[in-house]
């Protein structure tokens, strides 16, 4: 099932955390940013994606950075509003159970149990890539670091094309505290905040920082209540110890809890009485209050630094997630109780990490390390059907597909099959029963032949075994009851293990002139499984067409597995040259995506690892007595094996599912561009730019034609931009005025593989704009409180983010909406 930085504002302070134990207060965020008022050069961010703290302008790879400061200038609180601002990334959020990441056009979405990421996703060096437990709020965070291309040796098993690395707020040593409370449209409700305590002194310090978020559902369902809203909650604390000069230690604890209505998956053939078909309309989804999202996730980091000398220091992470999941939707998007599924699933992690790091202080900095890694998941998906609506609704695909080998006629084709529509003045058309296949056949050649005959006459032409087995069938299908409810379910599990070595380094071959390689060698024990029990309600179409009694999950003798291991070696090397603040750098890497073993009863598919050669170019830096920062990149990928997924019926089954597939070769060629000038001391522009032309070959590396030769990668814009600019005015007694619009464009995209025309979005664009006031509303120049205003999607833009779906498989494609206009206000107090 398929439900899928620029540096906006470079201001930044280097995170250092063992030589500042005495860490400045939060309070120095408005107290930096009135300092930046009165300059106009722009500094730029300090990231840690190579595993040291070094200036984003240093690194020779395309990373973006936005700050805990921009994202609360840009109103940034969920993962998919960072696309309009990072140039090459897409962000699909169907809901915090279906999130899709796309880097440079490439997709990681898949929730099946048994697949791997493509994209990682890290909190605090701990990775959080399992797609159903991925989707966290962003609240009291750092900065949030966006690298791109094969990032395997940096960040391991699960960063072919990128990783997205958020980093929390830690503690510091000074009382402060924050609160925000919003209101907006459709009821927006917003309550969020910190407080951060130290509890001795340059010793043991705390921060509790939580954000809630309640909102109505923007898609009405006649039904009954309302899709597409939002409940969340979610809570995290941090504690840091300093265990004597040279050792940090931070423990994290989160969690999060959502509650959401389901998601409008809204058919687009069929509209609900009274309405239309646009999915950004009404829907009708027959299941009303029973549609839903819940999720629960949680976990713990621990993170400890000890530093041996100048040159040496060590570093342990130590997580532990666990999630579970339960969405109910409705998958043929319509008022017809033609298919309800649940998608059930549960998982737990544990990852550590001991890493090694060096510099002497001179031409030479690296690290060493070794990880383990293990995860289970399980997905539950429990189907429930109609088959009277099925029956009709369906028929093109059983008549030319599951049913073709048993209609050896034309005339028992019509029959079983008459030409009458799924749906009858806006409600499904049901069949309680199949025809009766014999009488009507005997009646209709009598009448042609103006004879009394007999399904023994008509058939006499055929060999006698084949006769008495058609005329067995036709007797079984001849007013055969369809049932009005059908249920079955299966379940998948997977199991893995890695254990990994690594090792990077940058050496400094001359002031200007600097060389990095590194390499990550990986093992990986990977193991699936399958069950499917008989359903209690036997399908009709499933016994007829495969003797089976069920419609899509094959039965299996109980569970059933199977495992591989697969040994990896991914690798990168730069060359990269300073000129003053400007870094001109060309790498060459090679990543992979895990294997895939899809477990199914006939047969079990391993999947071979997805491969990818990266070449890329990029030049970066700041000019113009430190105005202007840019930054441009340009690359080629080389995939193969590239892996897809196909709709196909499995063996024993009538109703097509995706199913993990070998897509042979694929290339993509693209280029990125990040401008932000300082025109004044309160006033800067940025643009940002991206061209993607991600393809699949036309043939494979045997010769042979492809499947989606020339089709581009779904979810991926050939074009994309963003504009905005940052007027930030300071008054006297410290008083401050923004106002910061924002623009972003999108180019068409595809949504599958196969680029079915009908299940496309063409481009379109998004207006933002967040405004306020910040005063101090006290003499105590330590408080501060902020009145501010912003709308997202103000010239109210009809676009979709995703079509396709479930509903997909039986001829029902769905489309589901993207957000509307909303407007609303916040009011911000801290000290």
């Amino acid at each position: 099932m398929k439900r899928r930085i620029s540096v906006f504002m470079l201001t930044g302070m280097a995170l250092s955390v063992l030589a500042q134990p005495k860490a400045v207060s939060d309070s120095a965020h408005s107290q930096g940013e009135q300092e930046a008022l009165k300059r106009v050069a722009l500094s730029d961010v300090v990231v840690s994606v190579q595993k040291r703290n070094q200036s984003s302008l240093e690194v020779p790879v395309a990373i973006n950075a936005l700050s805990g400061l921009d994202l609360m200038k840009l109103d940034v609180r969920q993962l998919d509003e960072l696309s309009e601002y990072i140039p090459g990334m897409q962000m699909q959020l169907q809901s915090p159970n279906n999130p899709g990441y796309v880097i440079r056009g490439v997709t990681s979405d898949d929730g099946d149990s048994r697949s791997q990421a493509r994209v990682s996703v890290f909190q605090d060096g701990v990775s959080i890539s399992r797609s159903r437990a991925s989707a966290v709020e962003l609240f009291d965070l750092d900065r949030v670091e966006v690298v791109k291309g094969p990032q395997g040796t940096l960040f391991g098993r699960g960063a072919e094309i990128g990783a997205l690395h958020i980093i929390r707020k830690k503690p510091v040593n000074a009382m402060s505290g924050e609160a925000t409370l919003g209101y907006g449209s459709y009821n927006r409700k917003l309550a969020e905040g910190f407080i951060n305590t130290p509890i001795l002194k340059d010793k043991l310090l705390n921060r509790f920082a939580f954000t809630f978020e309640d909102r109505d559902g923007f898609i009405k369902n006649l039904s009954g209540g309302d899709l597409n809203g939002k409940n969340t909650i979610a809570l995290r604390n941090s504690t840091r110890l300093f265990a004597g000069e040279t050792t940090l230690v931070d423990l994290v604890l989160d969690y999060q809890r959502d509650d959401y209505p389901g998601t409008s998956f809204k058919n687009g053939q069929y509209a609900p009485i009274g309405g239309d078909v646009s999915p950004n309309t009404a829907a009708d989804l027959e299941q009303g209050e029973n549609l839903y999202i819940k999720r629960n996730l949680g976990g713990a980091g621990l993170l400890v630094n000890h530093d041996f000398n100048h040159a040496w220091k060590l570093t342990s992470t130590s997580g532990f997630r666990a999630f579970n999941s339960d969405e109910s939707f409705d998958a043929d998007g319509t008022a017809s109780p033609l298919m309800w599924v649940s998608e059930i699933e549960e998982g737990k992690q544990f990852s550590q990490e001991v890493r090694l790091n060096y510099s002497n202080k001179s031409n030479f900095v690296g690290f060493v390390g070794a990880s383990y890694f293990y995860e289970s998941c399980l997905q539950d998906v429990p189907l429930r059907i109609n088959e009277q609506a099925l029956y009709t609704a369906y028929s093109d695909q059983l008549l030319n597909g599951t049913f073709a080998s048993l209609l050896l006629s034309q005339d028992i084709a019509n029959v079983l099959f008459p030409d009458e529509s799924a749906f009858i003045n806006g409600k499904f058309n049901a069949v309680e029963k199949i025809p009766d296949v014999r009488t009507t056949l005997e009646q209709l050649y009598s009448t042609q032949m103006s004879a009394a005959l007999k399904l023994e006459q008509i058939f006499a032409s055929l060999a006698e075994e084949d006769r008495t087995a058609l005329i067995g069938v036709i007797d079984l299908l001849s007013n055969a009851p369809v049932n009005a409810y059908h249920e079955e379910a299966y379940k998948n599990t997977a199991t893995n293990h890695a254990a990994e070595i690594f090792a990077d380094g940058t050496w400094q071959i001359t002031r200007q002139l600097g060389l990095t390689a590194g390499v990550r060698l990986s093992y990986e024990r990977q193991e699936g499984s399958y069950e499917a029990a008989p359903s209690q309600q036997p399908s009709v179409m499933g016994l007829l067409s495969s003797g089976s009694p069920n419609l899509l999950s094959t039965v299996s003798d109980g569970k059933i597995s199977d495992a591989k291991d697969y040994y990896s070696v991914v690798m990168r090397s730069a060359l990269n040259y300073m000129i003053g603040r400007n870094n001109l750098y060309a790498s060459v890497s090679r990543g992979r995506r895990p294997g895939v073993v899809f477990v199914l009863p006939k047969e079990t598919t391993f999947l071979s690892p997805e491969i990818i050669w990266s070449y890329e170019a990029g030049v970066k830096g700041v000019v113009l007595s430190g105005k202007l920062s840019y930054d441009l990149a340009a690359y080629y990928y080389d995939w193969s094996h590239f892996q897809s997924a196909s709709l196909r019926v499995p063996e024993g089954a009538v109703i097509a599912e995706y199913q993990p597939d070998d897509a042979g070769k694929a290339h993509s060629i693209g280029a990125e561009l990040s401008l932000r000038y300082a025109l004044l001391p309160y006033l800067n522009v940025f643009g940002t730019y991206a061209y993607i032309d991600g393809k699949f070959d036309e043939k494979d590396e045997e010769g042979n034609k492809q499947e989606y030769a020339g089709h581009r990668f779904r979810l991926t814009p050939e074009n994309s931009f963003s504009l905005g600019l940052d007027f930030t005015h300071l008054l006297r007694a410290g008083r401050v005025i923004y106002f910061r619009p924002s623009y972003s464009y999108k180019s068409k995209v595809y949504f599958e593989d196969d680029n079915d025309e009908r299940l496309t979005q063409k481009g379109y664009g998004l207006l933002g704009c967040t405004a306020g006031f910040r005063f101090k509303p006290v003499k105590d120049k330590k408080m501060y409180m902020e009145v501010g205003a912003y709308g997202k999607n103000i010239l109210n833009e009809k676009y979709i983010i995703d079509a396709g779906n479930s509903g997909n498989a039986i001829g029902f494609p769905t489309f589901i909406a993207g957000n509307p206009a909303v407007f609303g206000g916040q009011v911000r107090i801290g000290f």
